[in-house]
């Protein structure tokens, strides 16, 4: 039977592979994509990165399922504003 895992679309990666993993579907295939770099990247584009990860601007999150919960597609979205922090004085 096919399973259907909608609803960990937006999830954070490693929330949504806890939530396969309590399915028992382990060893899941995670795929990074993202769409083509823009002809004018703005500053905050670098922070669509590893680092931007750590620090708290950006998060991985799921936006799509396939083969039955095995393979993931994933994208990193931009979730903070470092002008936020500018302006609290951090």
């Amino acid at each position: 039977m096919q399973q259907t895992f909608e609803h960990l679309l937006g999830l954070p990666v490693t929330a949504a592979l806890g939530i396969l993993a309590s399915y028992g579907i382990l060893n899941v295939d995670v795929v990074l994509t993202s769409a083509p770099a823009r002809r004018n990247p703005s500053p905050e584009d670098a922070l669509r990165s590893d680092e931007g990860e750590r620090q708290g601007y950006a998060s991985t999150r799921v936006v799509a399922v396939e083969d039955d919960g095995r393979r993931l597609i994933v994208s990193r979205f931009l979730t903070g504003d470092p002008r936020d922090r500018e302006r609290s004085g951090q």
